[in-house]
């Protein structure tokens, strides 16, 4: 779960190399307290740099604090999210806030197959 979360202190290039290592095009960001703040995606990146923000900048500047989420692990919900909204990442927390869990693409292709 962790490959995929990033600080709201790390700084766009951070975030590049985040997505390279996870193989992913969105992050989640927590907070100093591991709550999540939000989600920044390899789009918002390209926006903030062509709009003239410097790789050094944090994210916490472009951090898309409004994101597509779940309260519980529930496959079939978060199906019909990935088919409507074509994203790749969808975090699950919990009522307080924290990260629980995280469905990928791959695990909607699991699913699918055992369905």
């Amino acid at each position: 779960m962790e490959k995929y979360c990033v600080s709201e202190n790390y700084t766009i290039k951070e975030v590049l190399a985040q997505f390279e290592s996870a193989n992913d095009r969105v992050a989640i960001v927590l907070n100093g307290n591991k709550k999540v703040v939000g989600v920044v995606s390899q789009g918002d990146i390209i926006r903030a740099l062509s709009a003239g923000m410097s790789i050094y900048e944090k994210v916490s500047q472009i951090i898309q604090s409004s994101f597509l989420h779940l309260y519980e692990k529930n496959m079939e919900k978060a199906y019909e999210i990935f088919k409507k909204k074509k994203i790749s990442l969808l975090p699950i927390i919990d009522k307080n806030g924290y990260l629980s869990d995280v469905i990928t693409n791959s695990d909607i292709y699991i699913y699918l197959e055992n369905k």
